[in-house]
């Protein structure tokens, strides 16, 4: 058994990847809540049937700094924003503002496991500026009631990357380096395309790496803890061909050193995005004990004067860890 090679930053320049015209894809839906894009980590925003935006509730919630509560009995979310109070029950048209009676067009649904909301009633309701860009599928939401939507960034080429928008003048840093808020998007969206699956009695690791801007490389590390306190390593800078794994495209690579999920202890992954010549400015870590005592998915900076992340309540580790 052998520990994982430390990754490196020095791996081949990934070549140019060929993007689709916008006009010839449907772009995804962003919410940007005073100036800030959210994440959507397992449950993406939709245009209903009535023509209304439905985003997962939490999110949002928690960006604009409200407390969201959810009633199971009764179907009903609440969301509390200082002296505003927004009670919507699923299904039902009807919704409440501090104790009054209003009525939607839509209704708030349940989806992939996630209630989703109309955004524009609720944020309205809580005191918001909502507006609506259709060129850019963007809601743009301000508390401060002075919405500035920026559909057309200055100077650069705006290109999606497996539906990630990437401004090449302004989602980047003097040095080259992609924007904190940016990087942790390819980041996640790596992460949703990593698994470890169990076929026919034999276990491996796939991925299909997602589309990056040209100029800038992936570098993955994965270690596999035993009970017996040996280690094993996989790694896209591993010079060993039995520990090697790609840095680009699709991968499906046997674990030939697992035969017994029970012999096992944990897994620690490492998703690094770099500019080719500057780095970046952190990586993705995630943690995982099989028997999820330990859960953890937590953005890491490179530098102290960057906040660290934890997405580990919405990661889905059970759609990744199907060993």
């Amino acid at each position: 058994m052998k520990k994982i090679a430390k990754i490196l930053t020095v791996v081949l320049i990934v070549t140019c990847l060929l993007s689709l015209p916008i006009s010839a894809v449907e772009l995804p839906i962003r919410v940007v809540v005073n100036g800030t894009n959210i994440n959507f980590p397992d449950a993406e925003p939709f245009i209903d049937e009535n023509s209304r935006t439905q985003v997962p509730v939490r999110f949002v919630g928690e960006a604009l700094g409200a407390d969201v509560s959810w009633d199971g009995s009764t179907k009903k979310v609440t969301i509390t924003l200082n002296e505003r109070k927004v009670v919507l029950q699923i299904g039902n048209k009807n919704y409440e503002v501090n104790g009054q009676q209003k009525q939607m067009d839509t209704v708030a649904l349940l989806k992939e496991s996630r209630t989703f909301v109309p955004v524009r009633f609720v944020s309205e309701a809580l005191g918001a500026i909502v507006k609506w860009d259709a060129n850019v599928r963007t809601v743009y939401i301000d508390m401060d009631g002075d919405v500035v939507p920026s559909p057309e960034p200055t100077g650069g080429t705006v290109k999606y990357y497996d539906g990630i928008a990437f401004n090449d003048a302004t989602d980047v840093d003097p040095y080259g380096r992609i924007k904190v808020e940016k990087l942790k998007e390819f980041l996640l969206k790596l992460a949703d395309q990593l698994r470890f699956v169990k076929e026919n009695g034999k276990y491996y690791i796939e991925c299909t790496y997602p589309e990056i801007p040209e100029g800038y490389k992936w570098s993955l590390g994965i270690t596999i803890y035993h009970k017996d306190g040996t280690n094993d390593g996989y790694s896209s800078v591993e010079r060993n061909p039995d520990w090697l794994i790609p840095a680009e495209g699709s991968f499906k690579k046997e674990v030939t050193v697992v035969t017994n999920i029970n012999n096992m202890r944990s897994f620690n992954i490492q998703i690094y995005l770099d500019h080719v010549k500057t780095g970046s400015f952190g990586l993705l870590n995630i943690v995982y004990h099989m028997d999820k005592s330990d859960m953890r998915a937590k953005f890491i900076p490179e530098s102290g004067t960057i906040s660290s992340e934890n997405y580990s309540e919405t990661f889905d580790f059970a759609k990744m860890f199907q060993w």
